[in-house]
């Protein structure tokens, strides 16, 4: 029988090899050779194999699929069967079940807050009018009663400090690059060359990319020899089939759009071959206060970045340069904002703030001592 400290990390629709809970919170937590690692999440095509971690699917469907509803339940048996003494949740709608495995087992439980869940369901357009507010206050209600429960909060923001000021026992863990360039070169685009955009991540409404997409076809008259990909999870059809539309007949233009979320090494393989990362992320309340992390990640290539314009992310991209602050809506002067751009010359010195997930790694692994101590 193992003596390592079971350890489950928990979500419903974040893949069993998301990002943040498999290359950063697990992987952060296996260096240390102390935890048995157990990780809950959606099934992904492929199940997996990670040394000495263990993967449990509870979730196949689509997100308005019926059996949503007894993902709690198959978490509770993997929460009998492992017995941790830890788990740390990612996703609202586990907090009850987390509570009741509590008080049956005794574990700590931590919340990783990613999202505000609530915020997002307002503002992100990702379900019809009518159920907006009902669905951000059933958020709210799971969030608020389990608030007792909770031994810690993890923060992916730091703007969630001011967003959720009832939460006093926090740690803000950012959601910073686990790649990093071997190179450190200066970047200079060649205007005259096929230079590679790229849109990847969640494709949706709320994320720009159909301001970008219109943005780049009226760029096609002056800069016929760019190219732009788009890859990712578009989770609302309607929207995809809008992009698609948009796309249509434009060779310039790829696509490689996912009802279901694409693995993160098929990402990386895409960012590192772009030449020009596009973040078009609309400023709405749930998205401009954040750093989004594909900003963390291009930084940390070394890519040249087009991201909203938007103070905090400016600051970031300002020295080196590492890339230019665009109203992606202001369609009339994109030949200018592109000829701006294409003048620059990137990364003549490196970002000044961390964007590494080592910055993070320590605090994080600290913190978990600290909560299992006897």
């Amino acid at each position: 029988m193992s003596q390592k400290t079971p350890v489950v990390i928990a979500s419903v629709l974040k893949p069993v090899n998301d990002p943040r809970m498999l290359f950063k919170l697990a992987y952060s937590l296996r260096e240390t050779n102390k935890y048995d690692l157990n990780i809950i999440g959606f099934s992904s095509k492929k199940t997996p194999n990670h040394e000495n971690i263990r993967f449990h699917s509870v979730f196949s469907k689509s997100r308005k699929h019926f059996t949503r509803i007894m993902v709690s339940f198959r978490m509770l048996k993997v929460l009998f069967r492992t017995r941790p003494r830890l788990i740390i949740v990612t996703t609202y709608e586990l907090l009850p079940a987390a509570v009741l495995g509590k008080l049956l087992l005794g574990y700590r439980l931590v919340y990783d807050v990613q999202e505000n869940y609530g915020k997002n369901v307002i503002y992100n357009n990702t379900l019809p009018k009518p159920l907006r507010k009902p669905a951000a206050l059933f958020i709210r209600v799971c969030e608020k009663t389990a608030g007792p429960f909770v031994d810690h909060y993890l923060f992916a923001e730091k703007c969630y400090v001011q967003e959720f000021p009832q939460v006093k026992n926090y740690t803000v863990i950012e959601n910073k690059s686990t790649w990093h360039s071997d190179s450190s070169v200066p970047v200079r685009l060649n205007p005259h060359a096929h230079i590679r955009f790229l849109i990847s991540g969640t494709i949706t409404e709320a994320y720009g990319v159909k301001k970008a997409l219109q943005w780049f076809l009226s760029l096609l008259g002056d800069y016929p020899n760019i190219r732009l990909h788009i890859v990712g999870h578009a989770p609302v059809p309607s929207f995809r089939n809008q992009v698609e539309a948009l796309a249509r007949s434009h060779q310039q233009i790829s696509l490689n759009l996912s009802s279901v979320p694409i693995p993160h090494e098929v990402l990386r393989k895409c960012m590192q071959k772009a030449d020009v990362m596009v973040l078009p992320y609309l400023l709405l309340p749930s998205i401009r206060d954040k750093v989004p992390t594909k900003l963390y990640e291009a930084l940390a290539l070394g890519r040249p970045i087009l991201i909203s314009k938007n103070p905090i992310w400016e600051k970031m991209i300002c020295s080196g340069p590492a890339g230019l602050g665009v109203d992606f809506s202001a369609t009339g002067k994109a030949k200018d904002v592109m000829g701006n751009f294409l003048s620059k010359v990137f990364y003549k010195t490196q970002p000044e703030s961390p964007v590494l997930w080592k910055h993070e790694k320590v605090k994080f692994i600290e913190l978990v001592d600290r909560i299992l101590l006897p």
